[in-house]
């Protein structure tokens, strides 16, 4: 059936999941039985143009609107202001670009629903009247799919001697000796190629994006982003591409401006990192909303390999679309699509292996007794070990080892070499009426740590299909299955125990026997043998969609996503004995072997409607969305516990005791539903004007709190679309300025029933001597909590200095008001206080980035670096300040550091003549050598008002903020450059302004009995004042205060990434059927630079102070890509 367009211009001017599975196994049959049927988009669509003294550009923008196409094109390339006239009825686009061009230079290429327009040289070969020695080079032109580029141009440079491929891509043209050629296609990157010595030239042009009117995707649509007016981050994916990172959170790392993602561990299949757009909004969750083609989903569950486009939604005026659910900014991801007529097959595979970036040095056994007798004398204790007993253990460790042990708890424990493998095919086909593409992937990643591992599987199908020319259907299905096993204990606990751990202890006898360790916490014995945890996270996503186009300006579009995931968790504590040197028991620990087993379940269900008109009135261009949704999900979750096992090796929980057992369960619902909206207009594409809206109705909140209305407006000069400005144009070609404001609000806050009361059921009470159930209320509730509410105001500037050089800057203000609080209540009322909308939050900063691309000869390149600032500060907390390490405190940024002000050592000087200290005083034991704290200005002695004076004691009244945990700048630096089949790309990325802490057993030399680190050598003594640690002291509490001292600059670069590849030629590839074939060797977190304590990871300083995590790791592999 053909499609028409009319444009008439008389103007001059589980059983769920099984069942989703089988569903979608029919979605897969149906799309691949069907899949080549009908013709293409461009054969199917007639135009009708009736257009009387009209510009070129004028004609492209009519075709735009009433039709799916875009045309791209350069203004060297074409002149756009040319008058013409044009009368024609349903006819092909190939018969109007034909009857437009008539008489001109220009070509085309048709390339689905894209037409690119480029000039074609002269045919014939123009020679010089003195010939010089002539000889015929020939080749092909593909692009990055294998697919020809048809009309490239191909021209000898310093001459006007040219030509254009032909329909297959192929060239000929006769070139003097040592010439060069340079060619070039409208929307890829110019190659330029010496000749000498070479009778065929196969070249491969890369596209350049930026060279286009490019689309981005917003909320529920697409936009050029020359139009748009917000703060829009279209993700560069070729910088995505070349990230091999297990979870896809971590590929965006230092590559989008104003995007904040920090990373806290390297475990397997925990080692993804936390996303913050433009800094903390509330003090409750902070994560973006994350839409796949639509549909919420987690980042790491899309395969990089998956992903067609990115677009970061920074401010309110592009998100306030998504109303409630958009606080946190907006992350809107779409995943490739199969193109018609065309047949693809991708594999990419690669595989690899992990080391720790740093780690600390523990001193050794010797080491070890030497420094605890010198903490212990100094504490004024006699020492543990004396002279003679440290020279009988070194004496004697290397001949018996049991009973004088030198432990490296690290390399113990750290022993496996963290073997990768990912996975990742494509099969792409189909037609214009039926197309389709699959993916699937398969990743594999084992831990330094014993038994740690994490896979994952991935199913993907998205098939779309024409039903008629008015009506197109979508179905898209992903499946995946993350699995992960660790010990049971936690790799947190394992690493813990081999940092306190000290040498002297045995680890494992010659017998087989475990060493008791650390009271029988032996982390080597925990990772081996202390039983496994195992977590299993299916989901089953759908994507429902049926679009009707009743008219060419007026579409109607309805999707439904089930989305079904699940969370089985299986952890057996396994009880290990440990023993002493003589053979004797030593502990058991736990007492009994238990397994507990849960199983967490979820269903939403998501149901959206939009419609979408488009008109144009004399170069004034209108654009409504107006669109309906409704979300309802249902959790639930149950738990069984049991003790005493038997048989360790068969963990399930009915061979386990029935005399300790327990079960656990719950279930919840929450629902929301919104109303939506959004009006564009631009007039000439110069002056663009965006408003939005959302009204959310949620049922968190009580009846009369229920709804929300989320406004948003924006608007934008293209000051380089000016009459006044086309004598610059070839110097600055793009210039744009944009201004917006907006409102957000947040129901993420208080759980799923914050504004009602709820009754808990664990209120047992003794009646005659026997415990019976009750229940009873626990906490009050507020029914008049409200959203929070976030309002964002920000300016921007995008410029563009020909095709090389893009430069976009922002700066924004966002201030959240009614954040939830639980205020003090009087504690004779009996029970817990209710939230409140109390709390205020300020967040402002700019962000900046910097594009340029060129090449040199044969060498083409590109660079781009990103530079962020955000000032985080809480303005009001009606009074409930946090007294903790880590406080938030009115004034001051979330979770900053509170402590102690370190004031260096106390030295000799710092005593009078008689002994007496001069200074404040301080905790138990202080001394010589101990760390000195500030007495900070608490005692009013003039009775103004104003603290003026100390009051000579340390305690918790001389607390202050001494840093804050949220990096101030963020920055990034990408390169990607090519040369003759090889390409080099790196990440450098960095913090900057960011303070990082250390305590207790991470830092502290001895701290409850732990070890010490080889840096702890440099300790203070009457000799060494300037030392970089303390005295000595064993179990005292003056130098283990949270203070400044332990607090460090955690600022850091970092090359990130860096992979080198080759693509083969392809007159070698072909030999083998094969369209592309290249291999590359990749590494991550290779080098370091900051000042943060020696042998910890800077980007990881959470968990630190009780030493329990997971170390950051770098990655090394080596992988091939292989397209068909």
């Amino acid at each position: 059936m053909t499609k028409k367009v009319s444009i008439l211009i008389k103007d001059a001017n589980t059983r769920k999941t099984f069942r989703i599975m089988k569903l979608i196994t029919l979605f897969l049959a149906i799309g691949i039985s069907i899949s080549y049927a009908g013709n293409s988009y461009s054969q199917a669509t007639t135009l009708s143009l009736k257009l009387k003294n009209r510009t070129v550009r004028e004609v492209f923008t009519e075709i735009e609107k009433h039709s799916e196409y875009i045309f791209l094109y350069n203004r060297d390339t074409l002149d756009p202001e040319r008058v013409v006239s044009i009368n024609v009825k349903e006819e092909t686009i190939s018969e109007v670009l034909d009857k437009l061009f008539a008489g001109t230079d220009n070509i085309y290429k048709v390339s689905d629903r894209q037409v690119y327009i480029s000039k074609a040289p002269k045919q014939e070969n123009f020679t010089k009247e003195i010939q010089q020695q002539k000889r015929q080079v020939s080749g092909k032109v593909t692009d990055e799919n294998g697919e020809p580029v048809i009309g490239a141009n191909i021209m000898e440079k310093g001459t006007t001697n040219g030509t254009v491929t032909d329909i297959d891509g192929n060239f000929t043209l006769e070139v003097d000796e040592n010439s060069s050629l340079q060619i070039s296609y409208i929307g890829y990157l110019s190659v330029n190629i010496n000749t000498s010595g070479k009778n065929k030239i196969d070249v491969t042009l890369q596209e350049d994006l930026k060279g286009l009117e490019e689309v981005v995707v917003v909320g529920y649509g697409t936009q050029k982003k020359a139009n748009l007016t917000g703060s829009v981050v279209s993700v560069d994916l070729q910088e995505i591409s070349k990230r091999k990172v297990g979870q896809t959170s971590m590929a965006l790392q230092g590559i989008v401006p104003g995007l904040t993602v920090t990373q806290s561990s390297g475990q397997p299949g925990a080692d993804g990192g936390t996303l913050r757009i433009r800094g903390i909004t509330t003090l409750g969750e902070n994560n973006p909303l994350i839409l796949v083609d639509g549909v919420e989903m987690g980042i790491n569950n899309i395969d990089p390999a998956m992903i067609e486009s990115i677009s970061v939604l920074k401010d309110a005026a592009s998100a306030a679309i998504y109303g409630t659910r958009a606080a946190n900014g907006v992350i809107l991801i779409t995943t490739k699509r199969a193109q018609a007529d065309k047949f693809i097959v991708t594999y990419n595979g690669y595989m690899g292996f992990q080391q720790p970036t740093t780690l600390p040095k523990k001193v050794n056994a010797i080491d070890h007794m030497e420094m605890l007798s010198i903490a212990q004398k100094n504490a004024g204790t006699n020492p543990t070990f004396d002279d003679a007993y440290i020279q009988n253990y070194k004496n004697n460790m290397h001949i018996d080892p049991d009973a004088y042990p030198n432990v490296d708890w690290f390399n113990e424990v750290l022993t496996e070499s963290g073997f990768s493998h990912n996975h990742f095919l494509t099969l792409s086909g189909g037609s214009n009426r039926i197309r389709t593409i699959v993916n699937i992937g398969y990743y594999d990643q084992n831990g330094i740590i014993p038994n740690t591992k994490y896979n994952r599987y991935t199913l993907r199908v998205n098939m779309d299909m024409d039903v008629s020319r008015k009506i197109a259907t979508q179905i898209d299905a992903h499946l995946a299955m993350g699995k992960r096993k660790e010990p049971n204990q936690g790799v947190g606990s394992i690493v813990h125990y081999s940092f306190r751990t000290p040498a002297i202890f045995p680890m494992q006898f010659s017998n087989g026997d475990w060493g008791y360790a650390y009271n029988g916490l032996n982390a080597r014995a925990m990772a081996i043998d202390g039983g496994l945890k195992h977590t299993e996270n299916p989901s089953a996503t759908l994507n429902l969609g049926l679009t009707y186009k009743p008219a060419d300006w007026l579409v109607f579009q309805g999707n439904y996503n089930p989305n079904y995931y699940a969370l089985f968790t299986s952890a057996f504590n396994k009880a290990i004995t440990t023993f002493y040197s003589d053979g004797s028991q030593a502990f058991t620990q736990p007492t009994n072997s238990e397994l507990t087993e849960k199983t967490d379940m979820g269903l939403t269900h998501l149901l959206t409607a939009t419609g979408t008109a488009s008109k144009s009135f004399h170069q004034n261009n209108f654009k409504l969305l107006l669109g309906y949704q409704q979300e309802s999900t249902r959790v639930k979750w149950h738990s069984g516990y049991r003790e005493g096992f038997q048989f360790p090796q068969y963990t399930v929980l009915n061979a386990g005791s029935e005399e300790i057992q327990k079960a656990n369960g719950s279930e919840s619902e929450i629902a929301l539903r919104s109303y939506f909206g959004r009006l564009n207009y631009d007039y000439a594409g110069k002056y663009l004007l965006e408003a939005n809206m959302r009204y959310d109705g949620t049922s968190r909140f009580a009846k009369a709190n229920r709804w929300g209305f989320f406004p948003s407006f924006s608007a934008g000069w293209r000051v380089s679309e000016e009459d006044f400005w086309q004598t610059l144009v070839q110097t600055i070609s793009n210039f744009k300025v944009r201004a917006s404001w907006g409102e957000l609000g947040n129901q993420n806050v208080g759980g799923y029933y914050p504004s009602y009361q709820t009754i808990s059921m664990d209120f047992p009470y003794v009646s005659n001597n026997t415990v019976i159930d009750g229940a009873g209320i626990s906490t009050l509730v507020n029914e008049e909590l409200i959203w929070e509410t976030t309002r964002m105001t920000g300016v921007g500037v995008d410029l563009g200095f020909g095709n090389k050089l893009d430069v976009v800057a922002d700066y924004y203000y966002r201030k959240t008001h009614d954040i939830l609080l639980r205020l003090d209540i009087p504690p004779t009322i009996g029970f817990g206080a209710p939230y409140q909308n109390a709390g205020v939050m300020e967040n402002k900063g700019w962000d900046v980035s910097v594009t340029y691309r060129d090449n040199a000869g044969p060498f083409n390149y590109k660079m781009s670096f990103n530079l962020s600032d955000v000032q985080n500060k809480i303005l009001d907390l009606k009074g409930q300040d946090q007294t903790s390490l880590i406080a938030n405190r009115e004034g001051h940024p979330f979770r900053s550091f509170y402590g102690f002000e370190a004031d260096g050592y106390i030295q000799d000087s710092d005593y009078d003549t008689e002994g007496k200290y001069k200074h404040a005083t301080q905790f138990a034991g202080f001394g010589r050598g101990d760390i000195k704290y500030k007495d900070q200005l608490t005692v009013d002695t003039d009775g103004d008002g104003i603290p003026d004076s100390g009051d000579g004691i340390i305690n918790d009244a001389d607390k202050v903020v001494i840093g804050s945990s949220i990096p101030r700048f963020t920055y990034g630096l990408n390169f990607y450059g090519e040369y003759k089949g090889f390409d080099l790309s790196f990440l450098i990325q960095g913090i900057g302004k960011l303070k990082g802490y250390l305590g207790g057993q991470a830092i502290q030399p001895f701290y409850v009995g732990g070890t010490a680190l080889e840096m702890h050598k440099d300790y203070w003594t009457p000799e060494n004042t300037e030392a970089s640690f303390p005295r000595l002291y064993f179990n005292g509490t003056n130098n283990t205060q949270y203070s400044s001292f332990w607090l460090k600059d955690a600022s850091y670069m970092r090359l990130k990434n860096l992979q080198i590849g080759y693509t083969l030629p392809q007159h070698f590839s072909k030999k083998m059927s094969i369209n592309n074939i290249r291999v590359y060797a990749n590494g991550d977190n290779l080098l370091t630079f900051d000042n943060f304590w020696d042998g910890y990871d800077v980007e990881n300083t959470n968990n630190v102070t009780s030493a329990a995590y997971y170390p950051m790791v770098k990655n090394f592999t080596f992988g091939v890509e292989i397209s068909f």
